[in-house]
């Protein structure tokens, strides 16, 4: 079969032809049919410094936003057959630690990511734990069931942000940050102001329901945004960009008694400059997520994807052949795309 393989430290990654994956007990065979690229796949693209600590091995096949039908299983798995219709969550836990026995398997103690630490989806077929694996309905397209994963860690900090009704603001227009525009939509948010750096990325957090663009580079976010709200703050803040320096300038704009959700993966230490002033006397609520609940996430995601209410193509900027793979890597590293599709 095809696939993508990083085999170097050096930039880049190899199309070529390898084996078949070979099945354990409790494994799925998936012939992908879409996958998405995601940040982390961008920095195994380039090696950059944490890619040393996430990959356990080399070679490696990256990718683990897809979907695809399942070709074959492991003798120890019930839950599927031949055929179905399948997205994959990154997370694979253990199922004996604390957190798995009290349902929290997406922060197990021994956890693994499918795609990081184990073999992904950037190839013809792919092997994933049944445990990881997730049936879709056959009405949802592949493309949509790709982009179930992304859609998750988006979906928890909208529903803890508890949006309806308020002034949101979303820090970072990548998909991720996208995501909670059009979902901040979704679920009633009366305001939804949108800061990047990236002109494209705010076009399309305009097409996905933001009422308001920033782009910091141009305007002073906290100036816009105590404006914007007659001098009070949001009321919901979602950080999706990972920046320091754009979580301690949140807490200028949050409202007293507001909400900082972070979904961003922090580039650098995160330090809050004044916690007195702005985390103690604003009595702000701070929460922060990693991954999609195991299962219930994925259900409400589906659910909104089938509702016919929430559009995520203008997510999708660019379709390529896993062939064509540079493009597609190229286009994010560059900006001009928000979410690459690759199509088998």
């Amino acid at each position: 079969m095809k696939a993508l393989v990083k085999d170097n430290k050096e930039r880049g990654f190899i199309y070529k032809e390898i084996e078949y994956p070979s099945l354990g007990d409790n494994d799925v065979l998936i012939k992908v049919k879409a996958a998405a690229i995601c940040g982390t796949d961008l920095l195994f693209y380039e090696w950059g410094k944490a890619a040393d600590v996430i990959v356990q091995k080399l070679p490696f096949i990256p990718g683990h936003e897809c979907a695809g039908v399942v070709e074959d299983k492991g003798r120890n798995v019930t839950r599927f057959k031949k055929g179905d219709h399948v997205s994959v969550d990154t997370h694979i836990p253990c199922g004996t630690c604390f957190q798995c026995r009290n349902g929290m398997m997406h922060i197990c103690k021994n956890l693994l990511l499918f795609g990081h630490h184990v073999d992904g989806c950037f190839a013809e077929f792919a092997k994933a734990p049944s445990v990881s694996v997730r049936r879709i309905p056959d009405i949802l397209p592949f493309e949509m069931g790709a982009l179930l994963e992304p859609m998750g860690i988006s979906l928890r900090g909208v529903l803890a942000g508890d949006v309806a009704g308020e002034s949101v603001v979303v820090i970072g227009c990548g998909p991720v940050g996208l995501f909670i525009v059009g979902l901040s939509k979704y679920f009633g948010a009366s305001r939804i102001i949108a800061a990047d750096i990236n002109a494209n990325r705010l076009s399309v957090a305009e097409r996905m329901g933001a009422t308001r663009i920033i782009n910091v580079t141009e305007e002073d976010e906290i100036e816009a945004v105590i404006s914007l709200t007659d001098g009070d703050g949001a009321g919901v803040i979602i950080e999706a960009s990972g920046s320091s320096e754009a979580f301690n300038r949140s807490f200028k704009y949050l409202r007293k008694g507001g909400k900082l959700i972070l979904v961003g993966n922090a580039k650098e230490e995160l330090k809050i400059s004044n916690p007195l002033a702005d985390l103690m006397h604003k009595e702000i609520t701070m929460r922060a997520f990693h991954g999609r609940e195991m299962y219930a996430t994925w259900e409400k995601a589906e659910s909104i994807l089938l509702s016919g209410r929430f559009d995520v193509s203008p997510l999708i900027t660019h379709r390529y052949k896993l062939s064509e793979f540079e493009k597609g890597f190229e286009a994010c590293l560059s900006g001009e795309a928000c979410k690459v599709i690759f199509t088998f």
